[in-house]
């Protein structure tokens, strides 16, 4: 009996210390791809604003010397 015991408590500790990195590795790899979607989002959401705000911008230094000639 003694041997199957043992036998019982090393399969019982390799299973777990398995399941402990698989779940790491799951865990690192969530956080990772919910970094990268939190980033898109950001940058989704800022890209209006920041395109207003640059349309805005070229609108103000535009002046009459920078508007095309017509001809005569």
């Amino acid at each position: 009996m003694g041997r199957s015991s043992s036998k019982q408590t090393v399969q019982f500790w390799l299973l777990l210390t398995a399941s402990i990195l698989l779940a790491a590795m799951v865990i690192s790899l969530f956080l990772s791809v919910m970094k990268v979607m939190i980033y898109l989002l950001l940058v989704l959401l800022l890209v209006p604003f920041i395109y207003l705000a640059l349309k805005r911008s070229l609108h103000l230094f535009r002046g009459p010397a920078t508007k095309l000639k017509t001809r005569d």
